[in-house]
């Protein structure tokens, strides 16, 4: 670990976190930080295995308005711990998942839905990395 300013200790891993987080945060081109509700669906409780793109459902696929469909979304929690990079790869039938306030996370299994739900309390941040378009 190493000083850096004002005495705080960063290990080298945290500090590259920040640099690719920075990076990322600057290169994105989808705008600002939304709260949204968020849910969960498995394979218990939407049996499908293909999206509304098409694709095969897997962990790190989302559902969201068809605006969104295609677009990347950077996860945060409430406290601003980083859940993950999703890619928006489906729609639902949920008002909130068509007019763009909500976000359905595909998990492998209920366990790991109930998980999600637990540690979101239901609420998520979200910052969208829109693919280029025209």
């Amino acid at each position: 670990m190493k000083m850096i300013r004002g005495g705080m200790k960063l290990s080298i891993g945290v500090l590259a976190a920040l640099i690719v987080a920075v990076f990322l945060l600057q290169t994105a081109k989808g705008g600002e930080l939304q709260e949204m509700r968020f849910s969960c669906y498995c394979p218990e409780s939407c049996p499908g295995t293909t999206t509304a793109s098409g694709q095969h459902v897997r962990e790190g696929i989302l559902a969201s308005s068809r605006e969104h469909m295609g677009d990347c979304a950077m996860l945060y929690l409430k406290d601003g711990t980083f859940l993950g990079f999703y890619e928006c790869l489906d729609t639902g039938g949920g008002a909130g998942l068509r007019n763009g306030t909500a976000v359905d996370v595909w998990a492998p299994n209920i366990k790991k839905a109930q998980e999600l739900m637990e540690l979101t309390e239901g609420r998520i941040y979200v910052y969208w990395c829109t693919k280029p378009r025209g």
